[in-house]
């Protein structure tokens, strides 16, 4: 092994090792190695740190595939145990082509599959791309490429962690000291965790000063994507039973210990066809994890295109949820209430209100109607009251799910079950849905479970817009479309009968559906906004809002990548200053929520003019605290008595380049003193506050 890397690194050549066994790939920012008789990723060095990330040639792999047979799930195709490549390398073009044919199983002998894996190394990174051609009666369901086969840690490592998106937030599983195992000890032989696409596009591998970017470069979400860490063996001892101490030798009983890091496709290459992976971006990075999450937003403004924003939801503006009905009949307003809630806002300057429950049977039930409930009043009385309501200046948003259906319904039970996301043995997958109020159903005794709809049937699609289409005709401002972001753990959908793909990816259906949504908007009322619950990335095409709730731990990973998109976050403790604070940090819009989104603004005036103050400071210093590029900590450096501090963010005017600072202190009891160091721009600072909004010279 040693010999292959002097030789590599321009030392002197070694008899017994020969040039054409490897193809070395290179460019400013790494050195890829691969060897030319098996197809491995040997050897991966970053150039603008020194990291090793791959070294141990003797565990390099190249791919993995599963191809299950009649009778046998189980039958694995190792690129370890296939006899060599064929080879087509192109220097011109720093890239690489292997191809293997008629693949060796591990249950069912040869299989008529051909397995081409392309690689280029480019001044973007290592790009993966791949195509499988099955001329085999069977399905290949899975595809591991690349695979790094010795992540290794950089030397000075004292924590090391694979990071991505959920949910705004950041995603985040320690690889060393400790590993999480996320499927459980019965489930598979080595500790093992993981992070999915579409959730997070990209996953960081890293310690706090440098790391490896993997991106999935798909836009079209034709397939799910994993991106998972295995440790092998296994722990030295257990901790509880999903943790455990890593080893810390390079062996541990004679085996080598070893971090795997692969990306699983999730193809399904049907007998018969052809299907080519999407890419995959390998790039090392110097720093934290900013400058990983860079290269993903770099990308992301090649493609990204969001939907138009009406003019009120470009301006600071704050929201209240209220909540009207849920499953156990627990009726709280009704719909000719909205008036008075209505100028309850109006009188407090919050612009829109999210309007829960407002359905048939409350919220959680009965979906996907989406008609009104006479318990509440008639349709005429809601879209009155919304018409009202809006003539204060205070918009509607109406609660909506498209998801589900709530399989305790006759329509269910008649009709929607054909359009129901089937698992491989033909049944609907099923989600267990949401208890409300009643000690019984706390108890999840009489719990409304939900089946995931599929999206890709056209046929469910219909039935989809014509739901939709009853919220425009209330004339409602906009909708709030919950739980448009997951599909209750159901992800390819078997059913023959829908028009797809067997078995097809049904995320691929979240933007179709979106889009039949669009164009009855555009039909009707152009300003009407798509809003969504914690939504991934791709989403913000289609949806101008994005609703989730937070900790005071959160780290705003999504804000960052997405500088410029509308995110919300729910408020609704009694003297929420520090929420609100998270909102001003990180440029999140209010979302007025007491006793849970079931009470009234009046009930937490400690909350509300806080919140007040906050948006007003926002109009003020609009050009830096909304329409500011939001570059979380980066630009400035933030002190407590010589420590380092992270509750702020720095904001850019556009215009100008100057920068401001948002300081939080979370501690209610506690004054805390704070240095501030600001790039480039250290003289003639001004302090400001939301009780006190004049600019002070700042000492």
């Amino acid at each position: 092994m040693r010999y292959l890397i002097a030789f590599i690194f321009g030392f002197c050549f070694i008899p017994g090792v020969l040039p054409q066994e490897s193809i070395t790939l290179e460019n400013d920012d790494m050195i890829v190695v691969f060897n030319k008789k098996t197809g491995a990723l040997e050897h991966l060095k970053s150039k603008v740190t020194g990291w090793e990330i791959e070294k141990r040639a003797g565990l390099a792999q190249s791919f993995y595939m599963n191809v299950p047979l009649d009778g046998q799930r189980f039958n694995p195709v190792r690129g370890s145990e296939q006899p060599g490549p064929v080879v087509e390398e192109n220097k011109a073009g720093n890239s690489v082509i292997f191809t293997w044919n008629n693949l060796l199983s591990k249950n069912g002998g040869k299989l008529d599959i051909t397995f081409r894996g392309k690689v280029r190394l480019t001044d973007e990174g290592l790009i993966f791309t791949a195509e499988v051609e099955n001329r085999s009666d069977h399905v290949v369901e899975t595809v591991r490429w690349p695979v790094l086969g010795d992540l290794s840690m950089p030397d000075t490592t004292e924590r090391f962690s694979q990071r991505g998106i959920d949910y705004a937030g950041m995603n985040e599983f320690e690889i060393f000291p400790k590993f999480q195992n996320e499927p459980g000890y019965f489930a598979v032989d080595n500790p093992s965790n993981w992070m999915e696409f579409p959730y997070t596009p990209f996953v960081l591998l890293g310690n706090d000063d440098q790391g490896l970017y993997v991106g999935y470069r798909d836009t079209t979400v034709q397939n799910l994507l994993q991106f998972k860490t295995e440790l092998k063996p296994g722990y030295v001892s257990l901790e509880f039973w999903d943790t455990g101490v890593n080893p810390k030798s390079d062996t541990i009983s004679g085996i080598p210990v070893r971090y795997e890091f692969y990306t699983t496709h999730f193809p399904f290459v049907n007998p018969g066809k052809t299907e080519k992976l999407k890419e995959v971006l390998l790039k090392p990075y110097k720093g934290t994890w900013h400058n990983g999450a860079d290269i993903y937003k770099k990308w992301r403004t090649s493609w990204f295109k969001g939907p138009r924003y009406p003019g009120w939801l470009k301006e600071v503006n704050s929201w209240e949820q209220i909540h009207m009905n849920n499953p156990e009949d627990d009726i709280r307003y009704t719909y000719k209430d909205l008036v008075e809630i209505g100028k309850d806002c109006a009188k407090n300057g919050v612009k829109a209100i999210q309007v829960t429950g407002w359905t048939k049977g409350g919220q959680d039930s009965d979906n996907p109607s989406h008609d009104t409930d006479p318990r509440l009043g008639t349709w005429q009385d809601l879209k009155d009251a919304i018409s009202q309501v809006q003539a204060m200046g205070v918009k509607i948003i109406l609660f909506s799910k498209f998801t589900w259906a709530d399989v305790t319904t006759k329509w269910y039970k008649d009709e929607l079950i054909k359009y129901a996301v089937k698992d491989p043995y033909g049944d609907p997958y099923c989600y267990n849905g949401y208890a409300y109020q009643t000690d019984v159903q706390l108890a999840e005794i009489n719990t409304h479970h939900f089946a995931p709809m599929c999206h890709l049937c056209a046929d469910w699609r219909k039935i989809a817009d014509s739901e939709f289409e009853k919220l425009l005709d209330l004339g409602a401002a906009g909708m709030l479309f919950d739980e448009n972001q997951h599909h209750g753990g159901a992800k390819y959908c078997f059913d023959s009968g829908h028009g797809h793909k067997v078995p097809a990816y049904i995320f691929r259906g979240d933007e179709v559906l979106a889009q039949g949504f669009e164009k009855l908007k555009d039909r009707k009322n152009p300003d009407f906004i798509f809003a969504g619950e914690g939504q991934y990335d791709l989403e913000f095409r289609q949806y101008h809002v994005s609703y989730f709730r937070v900790d005071l731990d959160h780290i705003p990973i999504h804000r960052y990548v997405a500088p410029d998109e509308a995110m919300e976050i729910a408020v609704s403790g009694y003297d929420d200053r520090n929420m609100i604070n998270v909102a001003l940090l990180y440029r999140y819009i209010i979302s007025y929520e007491p006793r849970n989104f079931k009470g009234r603004l009046n009930e937490f005036p400690l909350t509300l003019e806080y919140g007040k103050k906050v948006d007003d400071l926002r109009r003020k210093y609009k050009n830096y605290l909304w329409d500011g590029e939001f570059r979380h900590v980066i630009g400035a450096e933030v002190t407590v008595d010589g420590k380092q501090y992270d509750k702020y963010s720095v904001f850019v005017d556009k215009k100008t380049g100057k920068k401001a600072v948002v300081i939080a202190n979370f501690d209610y009891d506690k004054a805390l003193k704070f240095q501030v160091k600001i790039e480039g721009q250290n003289s003639g600072l001004f302090c400001v506050t939301p009780e006190s909004p004049e600019a002070v010279k700042f000492k």
